[in-house]
Order: structure tokens, then C-alpha cells, then sequence
């Protein structure tokens, strides 16, 4: 039987491709991770068990900057604020600089503010699931015993774009995005990240699609994990894809809402505050410090809170009851419910001072403006 699927969607910032496998990406720290469980991973890798699966749209991002001045006045906007404004505003204030843009959260402005990009980016995060899951299928010869179980692990931003992208496709709306984006701005549909055969599968799935217009296309998540959750405050569709049902049946079987105490995205995101909306919703809050970017995807996943429901519903028989004992043995150590890693030596005094100032990160105001202006703050306090 083929391996276990796991889509990794992520967040705000630059990623290159390859970017789930630099050395403080999301790969490394799931590796790194299953060093704790002897028992269960000695001498294996996450490769072992599991197909990693990389979703990268921050390149359409890309695309609308570089064309901003012929295009950002023409994209239609969101209304209720001056998205082109702000917009501007933050080019001019890092010079023009793409890279330092996105990483102040530029990309969020452009995701909720106009129409189009956010349309282009969940498209591109549907043409990658949807194709895996097409060709799995395809492979299994239509024997559900032989199909692998597909998870979604997204981070930041990218919980949103996963969201947004999963409803339109089990809602099989995503074919509407498709028409659209092609209809006014096709260079945005360019599925840079699909192989020719991909590209061919996505075909497919396209007709399938327009074939049966009013049949839903079940996606059937084994897991979604949300870390650090901004749904609440950045969706930009009219649905929840935690609760779509086929069948009578959860389309995504268990959903992991993931926050850290201090994450000034989560908190203003709302993620934090999220209450259990059906059966399968697991809230997990963390308070690890383990380096100043807790906000990091890596610093999350570290976490046996966090990495321990990657392992036990996605390898299986790998990661036994008793590594799971062992997590959750873990999770309650002074290691993980405070300082530790890089920061394991910091005196009470450095600690209260950068507990401090995440802390003033965090407000009561719950925007898109807020959110954009904490990220930059954020960043400029790593110092980076």
C-alpha cells in the first residue's frame, strides 16, 4: 500500500521551493522529533513513513508585486478598507523590497484584500491536493482499502489559505475560481508547482468536475492541523470546511487547532479562542519557548503536543501507544511548558523581559491591520 500523505501549506514570508526541507522548516523539526521516540522511529526519518507533499503559492504573491503598478489598481478589492492604500503604503515604507514586504505580512494584505489573488492562491493549493488525491486513487484501482489517508498541516497564514482552498474544492466551488482568475487574469492561474503529468491529473479532475456539477468533491482529510490558527479573522469564503459533511460523514475526520499563549498572530487571529464547533476538534495551546520566533512553524511542531498527533494518526503501527504515553509525558515537562532549547539559559530576568514583549504584541483589537502591524513588529523585535 502506498504511503500516508502529508501536505505541508505554509504561512506568511518568503519560501523558496524546497522550503518544507531548509533546515528550520517544517521536515526538520517533524525529523528532529521522532529522535525522542526510540522505541518507536530509531534510525528513521519522516521520509520513511510518510509522502511529503510541499504547497508553495507565495510566487503569485510575487507575480502581483511585480506588476503592481500596472495591476494593483485593477485587481478587484474586498471592500470596507483601503486595501490598495495600505498596500502602497507598506512598499514605500521597506523601499520596494518583495522579500521584506511578505515578510511583514504583505502577503496577508494581498490574500484579504483582493479578490483575484486570494481566488489564484486557493486555486493552486486545490490543483496540488486534488491531483495527489486524484492519482491515489488512480492507483488504488478504485479499492478504498488501498488508498492512502491524506492529511493538511498548515501554518500562519497558510491555515486560511488551506481552509479557503479545502471548502472550494469539497464544495466544488473551485471551479468557479478557475473560470474566474482565467477570465480576467490568467498569468495568476499558472500552476508553476505541477509536473506535466500533475497538470494532466488536474485536467482530469476539472472535467470530473464539470461533468457532475451538483457532486461535491469529498476530499476526505484524515487530519487537518491548524498551528497557529488565523481563520477566524483572515477566511475569505462563505463556509467552514471543518464542517462539511458527506454522507453524514466529517469530510476531514479530526481537526487539530493548534495556538501557542503568546503567538501575537494566533492571538490576534482568533485561532487561540476558538471553541470545539463538532466531534474530532482537538484545541492545543502551548507555552514552550524554546528561541525568540515562537511564532516559527518548526518552534510549533517540536512541541510533543503538536507533533505527537502527526505521528499517531498518519504512521501507523510506527508510533506505538507507548511513544504516545511518552509525548504526553513530555508535553507536561518544565521543557515544554516554559523555556528550554536554544533559550534553556536565559536568567529569570531575560525571560520575564522577552515574555514582556510578546506579550505588548498582543491586543484587543482583532483587523487585518492589527494583525499586518504586530507581524512587522514582531519580525523588527527578532531583530531579523
Amino acid at each position: 500500500m502506498a504511503k500516508n500523505v502529508l501536505f505541508f501549506v505554509h504561512g506568511i514570508g518568503v519560501h523558496k521551493i524546497g522550503w518544507i526541507n531548509e533546515p528550520d522548516g517544517p521536515v526538520a523539526a517533524l525529523n528532529a522529533a521522532m529522535d525522542l521516540y526510540p522505541a518507536c522511529f530509531a534510525g528513521k526519518e519522516l521520509s520513511d513513513y510518510l509522502d511529503l507533499v510541499e504547497i508553495r503559492y507565495d510566487d503569485i504573491f510575487d507575480t502581483v508585486l511585480k506588476t503592481w503598478q500596472n495591476l494593483g489598481n485593477s485587481l478587484p478589492a474586498n471592500g470596507g478598507f483601503d486595501w490598495t492604500g495600505e498596500v502602497q503604503s507598506l512598499l514605500q515604507s521597506v523601499n520596494g523590497n518583495r522579500e521584506t514586504f511578505v515578510r511583514y505580512g504583505g502577503d496577508v494584505l494581498l490574500y484579504c484584500g483582493f479578490d483575484l489573488v486570494a481566488r489564484a492562491v486557493r486555486l493552486r493549493v486545490s490543483a496540488i491536493i486534488a491531483t495527489k488525491i486524484y492519482q491515489a486513487w488512480l492507483a488504488a484501482g478504485g479499492s478504498p482499502g488501498r488508498v492512502p489517508r491524506f492529511a493538511v498541516v498548515a501554518h500562519s497564514l497558510g491555515t486560511t489559505v488551506a481552509q479557503d482552498a479545502l471548502y472550494q474544492l469539497a464544495q466544488a466551488k473551485w471551479d468557479d475560481d478557475l473560470a474566474e482568475v482565467s477570465a480576467k487574469r490568467p498569468a495568476l492561474t499558472d500552476n508553476a508547482a505541477l509536473s506535466g503529468r500533475d497538470k494532466a491529473a488536474f485536467d482530469s479532475v476539472v472535467a470530473g468536475s464539470r461533468a457532475n456539477p451538483d457532486k461535491p468533491i469529498p476530499v476526505g482529510l484524515s487530519a487537518l492541523y491548524l498551528v497557529s490558527n488565523t481563520i477566524p479573522l483572515l477566511r475569505q469564503v462563505d463556509g467552514d470546511y471543518a464542517l462539511v459533511q458527506s454522507g453524514g460523514t466529517f469530510d476531514c475526520a479530526r481537526v487539530y487547532n493548534i495556538n501557542h499563549a503568546l503567538d501575537p498572530v494566533s492571538r490576534i487571529g482568533g485561532g487561540a479562542a476558538n471553541p470545539n464547533p463538532r466531534p474530532g476538534w482537538t484545541n492545543v495551546t502551548v507555552r514552550h519557548i524554546h528561541q525568540r520566533n515562537i511564532h516559527g512553524f518548526g518552534h510549533y511542531l517540536s512541541n510533543p503536543a503538536v507533533h505527537a498527533p502527526i505521528f499517531a494518526r498518519l504512521i501507523d503501527p510506527g508510533f506505538t501507544a507507548g511513544c504516545a504515553q511518552s509525548a504526553a509525558a513530555l508535553a507536561q515537562a518544565p521543557e515544554w511548558t516554559g523555556f528550554g532549547g536554544t533559550l534553556a539559559g536565559l536568567d529569570q530576568q531575560a525571560r520575564q523581559i522577552l515574555e514582556n514583549e510578546l506579550r505588548g504584541l498582543i491586543t484587543g483589537e482583532s483587523s487585518v491591520a492589527a494583525l499586518r502591524a504586530a507581524i512587522e513588529q514582531f519580525i523588527k523585535q527578532l531583530g531579523d
